[in-house]
């Protein structure tokens, strides 16, 4: 996972990357035309090893495919398993659909909740890179 953006602050220990994440359809070319179309300006922290950079450069920010796939799971395939599963076990245990439902609903706001107290724990788990871009 690769975006390019701009280096807006250095410290001893981070760089400060502007990226500019984009929605998949924001590089179509009816996108202005599109209610759909989403852009987001995300500040991305990538710890300073020593890379010459100074404020203004673009860079490339690397995300290894390993984390990516690992942020994949932790943010869409487990909590869609915990929803799943919390319907099985509701149901099996003869609950009410009502009930049901709302342990269904339930489940994932509890668990998003959990990754939030632990954000700074997992933060550590995923390291960025920096690569300069150079102009020719």
């Amino acid at each position: 996972m690769e975006h390019e953006g701009i280096v807006t602050g250095i410290t001893p220990s981070h760089i400060l990357v502007r990226i500019l994440q984009q929605s998949a359809c924001a590089g179509c070319h009816a996108a202005s035309l599109c209610a759909t179309a989403e852009q987001k300006e995300k500040i991305i922290e990538v710890k300073n090893d020593g890379t010459p950079v100074r404020t203004g450069d673009k860079v490339v920010v690397t995300l290894a495919a390993k984390s990516g796939y690992k942020a994949l799971w932790l943010t869409a395939v487990l909590p869609l398993l915990l929803i799943v599963l919390s319907l099985v076990v509701t149901t099996w245990v003869g609950a009410s659909e009502l009930v049901t439902g709302l342990c269904a609903l339930l489940v994932p706001v509890i668990y998003y909740i959990l990754l939030y107290f632990y954000r700074d724990r997992l933060k550590k788990q995923f390291t960025f890179f920096l690569k300069k871009t150079f102009v020719s």
